[in-house]
């Protein structure tokens, strides 16, 4: 096999596409997508440069989060080693900080995919967690300047790996890293949806505090309230939305005050400080973007149409940068063993 497509220059696609060219071989690799980390504007239909980027584990509810949290655990493994040699991705290592004021079962019992594989993760005393929580826990955890990493796996591939060098002209394999699951008949896998998601992206006050955590909040009524902070300078990203099947591409005025009283209660010191006093949020930008979500969790999975070969890796929802690597390098394993380097 000479040559392999990707469909999709996402995080996923783009993570895939870098998987392939570090196997080495003789392979070419060619990214075909409507959208680009080279865009100076970004549609809500390209998720990823929206995206708050942090990972926050959860326990697994259903054998297909069980199947699928494994992965998130080889992206750790592989951020880890990124921001330890390529400071220029962004990736920053931080304590991960989670509140609950009602959290369910698998929570308080710290059910499978909750922990495991997660370096010093601990559970909070009653003393460290605010009075109207119930449970708290702190682990380390990563957060990434979305944009910048787009860019930097985007500049990788195509100045340090030569992505269009075709040695032989071959029936190609079709990588499908569409978010939604791009079809043979044009249309979305059935199973997918998009998830609405509404965040602000804010300039805080300039105290290390406010960068070096991720936290989040969940509340008595069952929302979740967070900030990441975007390493290099990318700001804070308060948050967020979670509205399924909707695709409104607007900016909500009603989602962006719920997220700023919301954000006011619970992370007070993100907010500046007027000259008369008045404390407010510095808001640089309302983000919009579509969470490519799935019934059955990610698809990792291949198939022939038309004598063609389509490997898919879809469907991460909220989590695609938590999946990325972990989706990335099962995908490789479909492939043939690369041809040996000339």
């Amino acid at each position: 096999m000479a040559s392999v497509i990707i469909v999709g220059a996402g995080v996923i696609g783009l993570s895939t596409a870098l998987a392939i060219a570090e196997q080495g071989g003789s392979r070419s690799i060619t990214v075909i997508s409507e959208h680009s980390p080279e865009l100076s504007t970004y549609p809500p239909e390209y998720t990823s440069p929206w995206a708050g980027a942090h990972f926050r584990p959860f326990p697994s509810k259903d054998e297909y989060e069980l199947k699928d949290y494994p992965l998130t655990r080889i992206t750790f493994s592989k951020f880890k080693q990124l921001a330890r040699d390529h400071p220029e991705s962004s990736i920053q290592f931080v304590k991960g900080v989670e509140y609950f004021e009602a959290p369910d079962a698998k929570y308080q019992a710290v059910a499978e995919g909750w922990s495991n594989g997660i370096d010093n993760f601990r559970v909070l005393k009653q003393n460290e967690i605010p009075k109207n929580c119930v449970l708290g826990a702190e682990y380390d955890t990563f957060v990434v300047n979305a944009p910048l990493y787009l860019q930097f796996l985007f500049r990788r591939l195509k100045f340090h790996y030569d992505v269009e060098f075709v040695l032989a002209k071959l029936n190609p394999v079709i990588i499908n890293c569409t978010g939604q699951g791009l079809q043979w008949d044009g249309g979305y896998d059935t199973s997918s949806f998009p998830i609405r998601g509404q965040t602000l992206l804010i300039s805080p006050p300039k105290h290390p505090e406010n960068f070096n955590s991720t936290v989040t909040h969940q509340l008595q009524d069952g929302l979740w309230t967070f900030y990441i902070p975007r390493p290099l300078d990318g700001g804070v990203i308060l948050g967020g939305t979670k509205q399924p099947h909707d695709t409104f591409a607007g900016v909500r005025d009603e989602d962006t005050e719920a997220l700023i009283q919301r954000g006011a209660r619970l992370f007070p010191h993100l907010m500046k400080t007027k000259a008369n006093g008045e404390k407010y949020f510095d808001i640089v930008r309302v983000n919009v973007g579509f969470r490519p979500a799935r019934i059955g969790g990610v698809n990792v999975s291949e198939s022939f149409h038309d004598g063609y070969k389509v490997i898919h890796g879809y469907g991460c929802g909220g989590s695609g940068y938590e999946f990325s690597w972990g989706v990335a390098l099962k995908i490789v394993q479909f492939l043939e063993p690369p041809a040996a380097k000339l």
